[in-house]
């Protein structure tokens, strides 16, 4: 799963061989930190998604619930404004889907 959220990008998929754990991984570090401040990120420099953090599945949910509780803004992009270049990299995802959108409704 992807999620995008004010602190950062992330992909959250099952731990190959540990099957109550999620691994978290980032393509940087900042998200991992902020939102698991006390579990140690791995670093993999040949990987695709370079941080990442093996983790119980019972301590990602609660944090992901409490990001989207927090929500408090009318705009995602605009929040993240903060970051430019994670910014930039929202507009281009968002004009992406965009098109996926127009795609599709043009399927129709």
């Amino acid at each position: 799963m992807w999620v995008f959220t004010d602190k950062g990008f992330l992909s959250i998929v099952q731990h190959n061989t540990l099957p109550d754990c999620f691994q978290v991984k980032s393509r940087v570090i900042d998200p991992l930190e902020i939102l698991w401040p006390d579990h140690e990120v791995e670093v993999i420099d040949w990987a695709d998604y370079r941080y990442r953090i093996t983790i119980a599945k019972e301590e990602v949910v609660p944090v992901l619930v409490g990001a989207i509780e927090s929500i408090g803004y009318t705009s995602f992009k605009d929040q993240c404004r903060d970051d430019a270049s994670y910014y930039e990299s929202l507009g281009r995802i968002w004009a992406e889907m965009y098109r996926y959108q127009t795609k599709m409704e043009g399927a129709k």
